[in-house]
């Protein structure tokens, strides 16, 4: 995506039209709006830069945007479903932005959609195609009395039956056609087609269009059920504003995520040409030069995909993906992206059980900073299975090499050992035979723990509170089956780590210490354990030992994303230094771009800092990743984005743009059990009674406060008490003046992650009124 801000004339300019020129009211209108479209934020909205005049014209002069059109993508098809979800939360994000503000697009299209290189949706035109006077009422029928087919078709087609009609339109006009356009991603096709204007008009005001199951049989009913109340006649029964819309689509976005939804076709058995032909979607590229691969090969295993699409079989695919990367970290010769990080971004593109085809494998390369892209696929029948893998070079888009296997599951470690041997063949690496020796000894030789593990790690990374229980009793047997599985160990004492940090459940820590020392005793120089190790011991408040532990996984592992995170935490939770927690969140992110947890922790240390231009734009990209429901540092869906960015509000000052912000947040916690949930929903009701009583706005203030404290008393009496949720409330008796309760709140936080505490409180204004009767020794850091 490229930006210019001069010279004007190379940003994209929209001539306003002669009639407006000539019209003094409509001109005055258009500058008004042009510049209430230059207020627009949204990360979807392509910006409005000025509004110029030249030769008694005026021009509208915006931000370029490279990338493809949304309805050049779909003249070549139907999209995955997932795909046209992710680009319809992304348009209904940039509506419920605009019409925030009191503006209309009115001419939403997949003609004025943009999908960019890095997947961003750009809405064009916007404060533009509202500028231009709609037709009135008889040059509509005027133009519907032609033959002439194509004739304005293309904006026809989207019209809301109001707008059409010359009757009163409004933001819900804008949600009609984001409706007809989610329809025609998934079906190829317009819900409302004709060749000629009448026959359009007629379907637009008086037909149902044909159901999506018609042409495309993939797309839940729940999808369907969405499209079908946007695309209502009466704007009363759509629809009534963007969030509601967005919200539906990330439920159904969530659903497909878990699997939790059931599709029409379960995905027919291929033959064995169709299923070659489906691992192989592009023509064979030439063959690779001749020549060694050098120590710089990097390579990314993605999701292997499900051919078949039974989920019974889904943890193949996972374990597959865990296994080989494991394998290949052993080379030393090969260097390997960390699977939580082709998780994540993987997720954000395509729907992990579908085949990716060689363009999206080298854009998912080049993303991770990967040489090699290996991807694959595999089908069961009964005990047969046959999988297919092939490798890619991201720079030249060359195959490195193809594999072919067939076999039982019985035998999929020995399949998978024919995978590698081959693989590193094609990619003309040395494998010694220490790396040999290394391979062999890691994992297990139980299939039935190595199928435990695998489920265990598809539930790890939901991170909710059911499927963090599930992933616990899933690895507890991989460890049962095989007391020596390092990778299990490691898996389990994270997740008992997690579920004991975000639970406010210390007694888990123990546990969790106990399996990763373990895991380590049986293999020394394993990198992740040193890493899990160093996670444990910072959430037990160890935070030297922390720190020691992750500069050991670092050595073994030196640009492991994940351990630059952990150490962030460390130097920031543990030891006060926020200067030195910066460095490592942005080492992460330089690392792994799209780790949203890293994204929500850096905006709030610079929003702390008073850093409030930064701080604003991570935020913006954690609303991104967490729309997208991506994955933080671990894996895990990611909450408190919009929460981040509130407080960069309120932090300025922007108390309107604060509460909105909160808001949206309490509504993603709604639709779903992350583990965060509750401990998120205490401080957004403390934050939201913080910006109400600074508008003078006492008694929403106070209810709102009253709600942090009635969550916060159901939090302690199921025994979940942690620093982090007591300075929240600490801060609540702040604002009402309360320096005893304040004091008394403050205690566990100064007690517990004391360095941090007395970094952030002389910096937090929500304890000003109460400052003088805080004692506090100096500040650390």
């Amino acid at each position: 995506m490229t930006m210019v801000a001069t010279p004007l004339l190379a940003q994209r300019e929209h001539p306003i039209s002669s009639r407006i020129d000539n019209d003094s009211e409509a001109r005055d209108r258009l500058i008004r709006e042009a510049q209430a479209a230059a207020l627009l934020r949204s990360p979807h909205i392509a910006v409005t830069y000025d509004l110029a005049e030249y030769d008694g014209s005026l021009f509208i002069a915006m931000e370029y945007v490279e990338g493809e059109l949304l309805s050049s993508r779909i003249a070549q098809g139907p999209l995955p479903v997932v795909d046209a979800l992710d680009i319809a939360l992304q348009l209904a994000d940039a509506l419920d932005e605009a019409h925030s503000r009191g503006i209309i697009h009115r001419d939403i299209k997949s003609a004025n959609l943009m999908i960019t290189s890095r997947q961003l949706v750009k809405v064009l035109d916007f404060g533009l195609a509202k500028f231009l006077t709609a037709p009135k009422p008889e040059e509509v029928r005027t133009l519907a009395g032609s033959t002439m087919p194509g004739l304005v078709l293309g904006t026809l087609n989207y019209m809301a039956p109001e707008q059409l009609a010359g009757g009163a339109v409004d933001h819900r006009s804008d949600l009609f056609s984001a409706g007809v356009v989610l329809y025609e991603m998934l079906a190829a096709r317009l819900p409302f087609p004709g060749n000629t204007l009448p026959e359009i008009a007629d379907r637009i005001l008086n037909q149902e269009p044909d159901a999506i199951a018609r042409y495309n049989y993939a797309v839940p009913e729940d999808v369907e059920t969405i499209i079908r109340k946007a695309l209502q006649k009466r704007p009363d029964f759509r629809y009534q504003n963007a969030r509601d819309f967005y919200l539906d689509l990330l439920n159904s976005r969530r659903r497909i995520n878990t699997g939790d939804t059931s599709f029409r076709g379960q995905g027919a058995w291929l033959s064995p040409i169709d299923f070659a032909d489906a691992a192989s979607a592009l023509p064979m590229p030439p063959p690779p030069p001749s020549g060694k691969h050098t120590a710089e090969t990097t390579v990314a295993v993605l999701n292997f995909a499900n051919i078949t699409a039974n989920p019974a079989d889904d943890w193949i695919g996972q374990g597959i993906a865990e296994s080989l990367t494991a394998d290949l970290t052993h080379i030393k010769a090969i260097a390997v992206v960390p699977r939580e990080q082709i998780f994540e971004l993987q997720r954000s593109l395509s729907e992990l059980g579908r085949r990716v085809d060689d363009r999206q494998a080298i854009e998912l390369g080049r993303r991770l900073s990967a040489t090699v892209v290996v991807s694959g696929a595999y089908q069961r029948m009964g005990p047969r299975i046959r999988i297919t893998t092939q490798a890619v070079e991201v720079s030249g888009g060359r195959q490195l090499a193809t594999v072919k296997i067939d076999g039982s599951v019985d035998e999929l470690f020995e399949l998978q050992d024919r995978l590698v041997t081959e693989l590193t063949e094609g990619l003309k690496v040395e494998v010694g035979q220490r790396d040999r020796s290394a391979i062999e000894h890691a994992g297990t030789e139980s299939i039935d723990a190595y199928q435990a593990y695998a489920r265990g790690m598809l539930n790890l990374r939901l991170a909710g509170k059911g499927s963090i229980d599930r992933a616990i009793a899933l690895l507890e047997q991989a460890i049962e089956l095989d007391p020596k599985y390092v990778e299990a160990l490691v898996a389990l004492s994270g997740a008992l780590e997690l579920k004991g940090s975000f639970l406010a459940q210390p007694a888990l820590f123990d546990r969790s210490l106990a399996l990763v020392q373990d895991a380590i005793r049986i293999r020394p120089a394993d990198g992740d354990a040193h890493i899990q190790l160093g996670d444990t011991l910072l959430s037990m408040g160890r935070a030297d030992e922390s720190i020691a532990a992750l500069k050991e996984g670092l050595r073994l592992q030196p640009d492991r994303a994940q351990a630059h995170s952990i150490l962030a935490r460390a130097y920031w939770l543990g030891k006060g230094q926020i200067d030195e927690a910066i460095k490592e969140f942005e080492r992460t992110l330089q690392l792994n771009p799209a780790a949203g947890y890293t994204h929500l922790q850096l905006a709030l240390l610079y929003t702390l800092r008073g850093d409030y231009a930064p701080a604003e734009e991570l935020a913006r990209d954690a609303i991104r990743l967490q729309d997208q429901a991506m994955s933080g540092a671990t894996g895990l869906i990611v909450v408190g984005a919009h929460a981040r960015l509130g407080y960069v509000h309120y932090r300025q000052g922007r108390y309107d743009e604060a509460i909105r912000e909160y808001r949206r947040e309490l509504e993603m916690l709604s639709v779903g059990d992350h583990l965060l949930r509750d401990r998120t929903s205490i401080e957004l009701q403390q934050k939201l009674g913080a910006a109400y009583r600074r508008q003078g706005d006492i008694d929403a203030a106070a209810l709102h406060e009253a709600e942090a404290i009635k969550l916060f008393d159901a939090r302690l009496a199921a025994g979940a008490d942690e620093p982090f949720t007591r300075y929240y409330i600490a801060a609540l008796y702040a604002m009402r003046g309360d320096a005893a309760k304040a004091r008394e709140h403050l205690a566990r936080p100064l007690a517990d992650v004391p360095a941090f505490t007395r970094w952030r409180l002389p910096r937090d204004p929500d304890f000003d009124a109460v400052r003088a009767e805080i004692s506090l020794d100096a500040p650390v850091g």
